[in-house]
């Protein structure tokens, strides 16, 4: 069987599966319409648009944590309701709705529960709903108590436009030493750039079919923990897909999600643009971002490198508590964002999310997340006062087509903007509240591209509803712009670390963190170039001997400051970006 017909034998069935009376799939080849209960949930050849969908209303979860356990509440929810609520738990990152545990079939019409059973140390993802006849609504939430420290992430991979190698290189280089020190195994590709094909599908494709090939040897070489794709500059986008998320003209969008569509084809037409409108299997392998200014500088390579080394700058400065660590949120237009903003309240809690507009907010304030419908023009990024969160989404119609010029999602990453990373949202609605449990923006994207139905199954495989206003799962359009691995709640690091060799031992000493009651952590290099922790989970005090270094030249050493912190959801360990020595130990 071809790639084409595994693609509509899938849709086939997803359609089959999520109305057995009504669904009908349209010409997949070109483009696909499905129906929910009669409701158009996905555009197709003729002129539906979207309509809102009959599925269960967003229940948003704030978190109180207790000594004795962890507190969920929905006090705020509406309209009045009689019934039963439902709780359940998971451990965070399972997925699939038979992973639930139901802790309480019926706890009645609270509007409180606490889990005295959730074991401490481990991050917990909880789902409440509220059930009359039907279910009425529900609602997520990730939290823990007493949470390890995460030393070791998984495999951050940059993709440099070749273009950039150049001018780039020292901020390049220092990135490249912060993912390291932030617990990531780092690989580094140089890959051609597409400013000498623009507008030309088919060699773009080409490209971009070849990069994917590195980017399968890549994966295979590193198969733990988190994966990440990081692409830095023009490299190839292709389009793919024919349909309408925000409503206006049927067309294709450009997408990053191809290449973490590991290991698989998507067909092609003649022109080069892709097929799917959806995810052909349903799946995003690994997280994927990029950092691209081009399209707000297409014929200013300076302005572009200089917004290119802001962006990097400001990277660095959140990843080393320079910012501090804000942790309020503002969110506009709730109604079509009603989800992200539940997940701001879970990584904030209630009080700390304001009501507030990427265009109107403060400047002056810094801010963990904004979500917005913000302004279409990209000139008022630029000329008018604008918020700064770190992360946010910024929706609203044509800003998902990220492969189009002056796009108001990228203008909110560049100078003097300083968010560092940005997604639409809404159709499907981003799921953010892991990050309140220290999960990366990465692990959210991919919580988001992969939730759908099963398939053969119905809207009750769905893992993760109300997808907002309307029933979108699975979408290519489902676009990072920015660093994936970044995360909440910095800590300043320590400086200075010194490492002077004796003949059997070697000494570490480094200059104390401005944290008022930080440990440290120290780390070693090993042969393959990887990090590990040596000596206890806690030193006190700035000095610690390595009595065992490894044989041959002195390796390099990384200490990393550590600290309890109580966030809205979690109390965790959590750990600075590494300072490393240098190359070599003094005698």
């Amino acid at each position: 069987m071809n790639v084409i017909s595994r693609k509509i034998r899938f849709l086939k069935r997803a359609a089959r599966g999520l109305t057995p009376s009504r669904a009908r799939l349209l010409n997949p080849r070109k483009a696909i319409l499905i129906t929910f209960m009669g409701l158009v949930v996905m555009t197709g050849p003729g002129q539906a648009q979207p309509a809102k969908h009959q599925m269960p209303g967003n229940l948003t979860i704030d978190i109180d944590l207790k000594p004795d356990g962890i507190r969920l509440l929905w006090v705020d929810a509406k309209p009045k309701f009689v019934g039963a609520v439902e709780i359940s738990r998971r451990r965070l990152g399972m997925q699939g709705v038979s992973t639930w545990t139901i802790l309480s079939p019926n706890a009645g019409t609270v509007l409180s529960y606490t889990d005295k059973a959730a074991t401490p140390g481990v991050a917990w993802e909880y789902r409440v709903r509220r059930i009359g006849r039907e279910i009425v609504d529900q609602g997520f939430a990730a939290a823990g108590r007493d949470l390890p420290a995460i030393d070791y992430r998984g495999t951050a991979l940059m993709i440099v436009d070749e273009t950039l190698v150049q001018d780039m290189s020292v901020r390049l280089d220092r990135f490249q030493t912060d993912l390291i020190a932030d617990g990531w195994t780092v690989s580094r590709l140089t890959a051609p750039s597409m400013r000498d094909i623009e507008g030309d599908r088919m060699a773009t494709l080409a490209r971009a079919q070849d990069l994917k090939t590195r980017i399968l040897l890549e994966r295979t070489k590193h198969q733990g923990g988190e994966f990440a794709i990081i692409l830095i500059g023009r490299l190839p986008m292709v389009r793919s897909g024919e349909i309408a998320p925000d409503g206006h003209d049927r067309r294709a969008f450009g997408t990053d999600l191809y290449y973490g569509d590991i290991g698989r084809d998507w067909p092609a037409k003649p022109d080069g643009t892709l097929i799917p409108s959806i995810m052909p299997d349903g799946h995003l392998d690994v997280s994927i971002g990029r950092i691209d200014f081009v399209g707000l500088a297409p014929v200013d390579k300076q302005r572009e490198l200089k917004y290119l080394r802001d962006y990097f700058d400001n990277n660095h400065a959140w990843r080393h508590g320079k910012w501090g660590d804000p942790r309020e949120a503002y969110a506009g237009a709730r109604g079509q964002l009603m989800v992200e903003t539940s997940g701001l309240v879970n990584i904030s809690g209630a009080d700390a999310v304001s009501a507030g507009k990427h265009n109107e907010t403060d400047m002056q304030k810094r801010w963990l997340w904004g979500i917005d419908f913000g302004h279409h023009d990209v000139g008022t990024y630029f000329s008018a006062p604008i918020a700064k969160p770190v992360f946010a989404l910024n929706f609203g119609s044509n800003k998902l087509a990220i492969d189009r010029p002056a796009n108001a999602m990228n203008a909110m990453l560049a100078s003097p903007n300083q968010t560092l990373a940005v997604a639409w949202g809404s159709r499907p609605a981003w799921r953010v509240h892991g990050m309140s449990v220290g999960e990366t923006i990465g692990a959210a994207q991919l919580r988001t591209v992969n939730n759908g139905p099963e398939p053969g199954a119905g809207r009750e495989s769905i893992d993760y509803l109300p997808t907002g206003l309307y029933l979108f799962f699975y979408p290519i359009w489902g676009n990072l712009l920015g660093d994936p691995t970044l995360h909440a709640f910095p800590l300043r690091p320590a400086s200075k670390v010194r490492a002077k060799a004796t003949d059997d031992t070697i000494s570490l000493s480094w200059t104390e963190s401005p944290e008022p009651g930080a440990t440290y952590r120290v780390y070693r290099e090993n042969p393959a170039g990887a990090f590990e922790q040596i000596g206890p989970d806690q030193i006190n005090g700035t000095t610690f001997i390595d009595v065992a270094p490894t044989a041959g030249d002195p390796p390099r050493y990384m200490v990393r400051t550590l600290l309890r912190k109580i966030a809205n959801a979690a109390s965790m360990d959590v750990l600075s970006q590494g300072v490393l020595t240098p190359n070599s130990a003094t005698k």
